[in-house]
């Protein structure tokens, strides 16, 4: 049903009635970052997260009244460039390390027992599925991989990490 246009022309000169707050406009698209490490560079295992969508089956979840600080904030990084926000390289390097603050951030770690040769980031776009498809497959989300989103990183023989320039094909295997 539309909404009456009087009251709201009416109140406009008085600016006390407007669009404003944090969800006044919303993206268009639902992009998600998802990190995933690898011990030979073709078997990847994505880090399974505590509150974004990741598993196609699993319900979106309500986390009121608070806002997981490290999902938000890569919600707001899927939408520009890994170079804009360094916590997901960041992210990546103490991934690396089985940095147990960082793990922490997960829902488990699928490295426990060793950290991964390589950690890499990509990039995913997430649609909500059609009442059909929800009750036929039972998932929530459909959900189409766009690529990388940040550079695999290593640590050298120096101790250092770097860059990773040439892989094979790769397989994504699914968060446990």
């Amino acid at each position: 049903i539309p909404l009456p246009t009087g009251p709201v022309t009416a109140l406009q000169p008085f600016r006390i009635a407007n669009e404003y707050g944090l969800f006044a406009v919303m993206t268009p698209n639902r992009y998600e970052i998802e990190f995933q490490g690898s011990d030979d560079g073709r078997t990847w295992v994505a880090y399974p997260f505590r509150y974004k969508p990741q598993d196609v089956t699993k319900a979106p979840g309500i986390y009121a009244p608070y806002q997981p600080r490290f999902d938000w904030n890569l919600w707001f990084a899927s939408l520009g460039s890994w170079t804009q926000y360094p916590i997901v390289p960041r992210t990546e390097e103490l991934l690396l390390t089985n940095d147990p603050d960082v793990l922490s951030l997960f829902a488990g770690n699928p490295f426990p027992s060793h950290p991964p040769r390589m950690v890499r980031a990509v990039l995913w776009q997430y649609w909500f599925t059609s009442m059909e498809e929800k009750r036929a497959q039972g998932i929530w989300w459909r959900r189409q991989l766009l690529g990388a989103y940040a550079p695999t990183l290593a640590i050298g023989p120096d101790g250092k990490f770097g860059m990773v320039t040439e892989q094979g094909p790769s397989m994504i295997a699914p968060p446990k």
